[in-house]
């Protein structure tokens, strides 16, 4: 009996996973029946989807839930110096902690998604690292919805940085279900 509900717990998820998820609904002034996302555009791991996006459009933070926004949105794949470009990271489904109080018997959820932030200059040369970065910490959100990062990462590339082609790499880490997700995306800084 177990092991059909653990089968039946697969399938339901798979359903989840493969459909079309609608935005994130805890974004202030945003309306989730508005815009719906495809999950199977994320990058999947053991149930837990991400992909992070470049840009210079700051405004992504803000609407990138409405209808039309992100298919009109293009990652940057070049960029000047002294522009700041934007990390977006999305995701969906993270793992969910479940703790009951045993006096009161409430039950607390709790999602809890971090990630590392790594850049490779174009002579191969690691030139930043930042680690634990906030992806999601909390409440969980909705089973299926496509959410955006709440650390909002921003790089700026000044008159010292040489110019060429950068790597840039996030290491995400769903810390409950113990998942560790590589993504890489390549920036050509140019004059």
């Amino acid at each position: 009996m177990k092991k059909m509900g653990k089968k039946f717990a697969a399938l339901a998820l798979f359903a989840l996973v493969t459909g079309r998820a609608p935005a994130d609904i805890l974004t202030p002034g945003m309306d989730a029946a508005e815009s719906l996302v495809e999950i199977t555009s994320l990058k999947t791991q053991n149930g837990f989807s991400a992909q992070f996006w470049m840009t210079t459009d700051e405004q992504i933070f803000t609407s990138w839930a409405k209808t039309g926004e992100i298919p009109g949105l293009k990652p940057s794949l070049e960029l000047k110096r002294n522009t700041p470009i934007y990390l977006a990271l999305f995701m969906a489904n993270p793992g969910v902690r479940k703790v009951v109080n045993a006096k009161s018997k409430k039950v607390n959820l709790s999602s809890d998604v971090t990630f590392d932030l790594y850049i490779v200059s174009p002579g191969g040369v690691l030139s930043l690292a930042t680690r634990k970065r906030v992806g999601w910490k909390g409440a969980p959100p909705s089973p299926g919805l496509v959410f955006l990062a709440k650390d909002r990462g921003v790089l700026d590339f000044e008159a010292i940085d040489p110019l060429g082609e950068y790597t840039i790499v996030l290491v995400v880490h769903d810390n409950i279900r113990k998942t560790d997700m590589k993504l890489t995306r390549r920036l050509a800084l140019v004059d």
